[in-house]
């Protein structure tokens, strides 16, 4: 569980599509993913805290989706 004293946060803006949908993309910084762990292609998990934030966490088994 990541508490406040090593919780850490990043600012990204979000992107419009190429595709024309005018759907949103959150990109995330190569920074960030290194520090976090995540690579191409893993699962992660969006988490409404309830205070308008969200959490993001990476899914390591099939049943925690």
């Amino acid at each position: 569980m990541m508490t406040t004293e090593n919780c850490k946060k990043w600012i990204v803006t979000l992107e419009e599509a190429d595709d024309g949908s005018g759907d949103l993309v959150l990109p995330f910084p190569q920074g960030m993913l290194d520090e976090v762990g995540w690579n191409p292609g893993d699962n992660l998990k969006w988490i409404d805290r309830g205070d308008g934030t969200w959490e993001i966490k990476k899914v390591d088994n099939e049943s925690e989706k």
